[in-house]
Formats: structure tokens, sequence, C-alpha cells
């Protein structure tokens, strides 16, 4: 019953800080960039993995470079 309640604190916390910072970020910043970095939150599960044990390929670490690569050419040239 503790686990089912600390699943639950967390689940709702995770899910209504992120709705919550998804929405002040649209609100305070151009839409356009807001959504690209929101669409960039499977980069940061790439080291997660890799400290688990999952085996990253070489084509995934290439696209996680394209990403930061794309992202700072659009705060560059903003």
């Amino acid at each position: 019953m503790k686990l089912v309640g600390a699943i639950f604190i967390t689940a709702f916390s995770s899910t209504y800080l992120g709705i919550w910072l998804q929405q002040t970020s649209l609100k305070f910043s151009p839409a356009g960039i807001a959504q690209t970095l929101l669409a960039t939150s499977p980069i940061f599960i790439i080291p997660i993995a890799a400290q688990m044990g999952e085996k990253i390929s070489i084509r995934s670490v290439l696209g996680v470079l394209v990403a930061v690569v794309g992202i700072s050419l659009l705060f560059t040239f903003r």
C-alpha cells in the first residue's frame, strides 16, 4: 500500500508539474521555440538508458548531435 501511494504521488506531481511547465513555456516564449525544446525530451533519455546498461547505438548518438546542433542554430539565428 505504501508503494502504491508513492507511485500515485509521483505520477500525479510529475504529470502536473510537466504540464504546468509546458504551458508556462508556451506563455512566456515564442511557440515555435517552446515546442522545439519540448520535442527534444527523448534526448535526455539516452544518458539514463546508458546508465541503466542499455546499449546505445551510433545512430542514436548521431541523432542527438543533430538535434543539439539544430537547437543551437535555432537560438543563434533567432
